[in-house]
């Protein structure tokens, strides 16, 4: 039973609101059940159904509050609800929210272009509901929506207006939030087949009351924590949203009104709410408050109903406008503690490891063998997954990390200046590649050791894992090929460019593939292609490359790498190396929130997909393990020489690689 609500007087709330959960619910599109929890909020949601609990309460006052709601009044609530939830969807794409209740919502968990065709989807739905209880409904449905879209709009044209008027703030939030608190009571009225002056009394206590709601909203923005409200709370100063305490404050104080003028730093926006705090204003929009709530009591005073049902509804809506309840706390994520080189793989790997690197070539010496930017990088990816089942996978994947570093080292080699030799290593590198492991085409280092390594890979894996295997690194080395070309050449890619240049030279495809091999499983592509976990690999790539990017923005800027993100933001903006290094540390915190809100949803999302043969908790963990590595990324070592490491010569590996375009291609197998 919500709060304050007389189970005595109305007996069947409880059980009616039941009722409309059943019917509230995923959006179902055909032919993609994996879609659905786009609009599903699952069955854990702390909703409290205020807009459902208001249209079967005014039905209850103009029936008998004895008797169990109608269906029609139940879909009559699931329809208005559902608006509302539409609107939500909009609200947190506008707003940049990324929770609800301390939950991530749909724009955290799938991105502002799916939020918003969720919240088209939901808003939809709830208009069908209506229309199928007939016109009347359908228009007043339509009518509320229209005055909704209209508040929003008179909000979103006053943005850091410091001098707009309580009268705009008030049209804003009667349609924004008002109009759709008004709808509930007025189609709850409908269903009860009352007078036309009957719903209009409701309909208009339903929109005083939304009044009230929103200006308490908006105080408790001012006043209160995330703990307390379960969702950010402080966002409307900065995002240049003034609400009537700040617009009175800001009517007797000149100072805070040329803050609000124009976007403010953190410490402004801390120092204006201090102002509006300190004025007085707060008090007295809780005073403007109490009166919406008089004049909504007024309106249900001319009903002929019971009094006790008239004050247990007015009590009700007095008890819900403070929202502050904690929201559920998520727990710390458990990190593991930091390990030593020495200890990143298992003995034997690690063992096998430094001996293949010395039976290949590619470390001349035990200290080459130790060189810090191929150990250091492993280690993360090694710590992140436990041991393989058959050792022989675990040395396999060892080796194609390493084998992948090297090779991304040769391309980035500030040694290597001339573009005809960059474009020798990559057709060189792609002739291997292609070529009988049995019968290699050109002795070398890197020749032996992917001959070394591509039986083992494939081994077990499908055909079509095999091609579409090569088929990624050789876009690896053509991507290698193209920053490089734009190293000698001075190229530094625009902030829209920077993403998918830097995708493109990582690996990722191969990372991944390596991972299926060590987990002797493959992501089904129906994984792979899901939008949640499309968006979770684009905020994970953003997080990795933006942070790596500040880890060794001094090495960068020595090798005059062209793809790191605070050297594109300099280059677009003009801005000072500190004021790049600061836009990208916020870009990535605001990424990485994202980014650890979704993980926390992708294993209920696997759980719940069609098709995994039972295996969704190992592929859960796959994908758990890599977002682990990527985040960890920035802890690698790559950057921190050691005293024992070496660098071993890449002209000497790229030497017995390069094929330049005069040389006749190798004859396939």
């Amino acid at each position: 039973m919500p709060r304050e609500i007389d189970s005595a007087v109305f007996p069947h709330l409880d059980a009616d609101l039941d009722r409309v959960r059943d019917v509230l619910g995923p959006v179902q599109l055909p032919g993609r059940p994996e879609l659905a929890a786009l609009t599903d909020e699952g069955p854990d949601t702390s909703r409290r159904l205020v807009r459902p609990t208001l249209t079967l309460l005014s039905y209850y006052l103009l029936t008998d509050p004895e008797k169990p709601a109608d269906d029609r009044v139940v879909r009559a609530a699931a329809g208005v609800e559902l608006l509302h939830l539409g609107s939500l969807y909009h609200d947190d794409v506008i707003d940049h929210a990324y929770q609800r209740r301390g939950r991530p919502n749909a724009n955290a968990v799938w991105g502002s272009h799916m939020a918003v065709l969720g919240g088209d989807a939901v808003t939809t739905e709830g208009m069908r509901m209506l229309i199928e209880l007939g016109q009347r409904e359908g228009l007043a449905g339509a009518s509320a929506g229209a005055q909704m879209v209209a508040g929003m709009v008179i909000e979103a044209a006053d943005l850091y207006v410091a001098s707009r008027s309580e009268q705009s703030y008030l049209d804003a939030i009667d349609g924004k939030t008002a109009a759709v608190l008004s709808l509930a009571c007025q189609v709850g009225a409908m269903q009860a087949g009352c007078s036309e002056a009957e719903e209009e009394s409701l309909a208009g206590f339903g929109r005083q009351f939304g009044l009230a709601y929103q200006l308490y909203d908006d105080i408790l923005d001012l006043t209160s924590t995330a703990e307390e409200m379960g969702k950010p709370v402080n966002a409307d100063l900065p995002e240049g949203v003034y609400t009537l305490p700040v617009i009175r404050a800001a009517a007797r104080d000149q100072s805070l009104a040329r803050l609000l003028r124009r976007a403010m730093t953190g410490e402004q926006v801390a120092h204006a709410r201090e102002l509006v705090i300190a004025s007085g204003a707060v008090d007295e929009a809780r005073t403007r408050a109490e009166e919406f709530i008089n004049q909504a009591a007024g309106q249900l005073a001319a009903l002929p109903v019971a009094p006790k049902a008239r004050h247990a509804m007015t009590d009700y809506t007095r008890s819900i406008l403070d929202r502050r309840t904690p929201g559920p706390t998520v727990p710390p994520q458990a990190t593991q503690p930091p390990r030593t080189r020495s200890d990143v793989l298992t003995a034997h790997a690690a063992e096998w490891l430094r001996s293949w690197l010395m039976d290949t070539g590619l470390a001349l010496t035990a200290a080459e063998a130790d060189y810090h930017r191929w150990t250091g990088a492993i280690r993360i990816p090694a710590q992140s997954f436990a041991p393989a089942a058959d050792p022989a996978r675990e040395q396999t994947v060892a080796g194609m990390f390493t084998l992948a570093l090297v090779c991304d080292d040769l391309f980035e080699d500030p040694q290597l200046s001339d573009p005809e030799a960059v474009t020798a290593l990559r057709r060189g590198m792609v002739a291997m590649l292609r070529q009988d492991p049995e019968k290699p085409w050109r002795p070398g280092a890197i020749p032996t050791a992917w001959a070394s390594l591509w039986p083992r890979l494939r081994e077990g894996r499908s055909t079509r894992w095999q091609e579409r295997f090569l088929d990624n690194i050789e876009e690896w080395f053509e991507a290698c090929e193209r920053e490089a070309h734009h190293r000698i050449n001075g190229y530094i890619p625009s902030t829209a460019d920077y993403l998918p240049l830097r995708r493109s030279i990582s690996g990722v495809d191969t990372y991944i593939a390596c991972v299926e091999v060590h987990q002797d499983r493959e992501v089904p592509s129906k994984l792979r292609n899901h939008p949640v976990l499309r968006r979770l690999e684009e905020l994970l790539f953003f997080v990795g490359f933006a942070e790596n990017d500040l880890v060794g923005l001094d090495q960068d800027e020595a090798d005059h790498v062209p793809y790191n993100l605070v050297r594109a933001v300099r280059h677009e903006t003009g801005c000072t190396r500190s004021e790049a290094i600061e836009q990208v540390q916020r870009q990535a915190a605001e990424q990485r929130a994202q980014l650890e809100a979704l993980i926390r949803y992708v294993p209920a999302l696997i759980r719940v997909l069609p098709g995994l043969s039972g295996k969704w908790k190992d592929y859960a963990d796959m994908y758990e393990n890599m977002t682990n590595a990527g985040l960890r990324a920035r802890e690698n070592d790559r950057y921190e020489p050691t005293s024992d490491s070496t660098a071993p010569d890449l002209e000497r590996l790229r030497r017995e690689i390069y094929r330049p375009a005069a040389e006749p291609a190798p004859i396939a197998p």
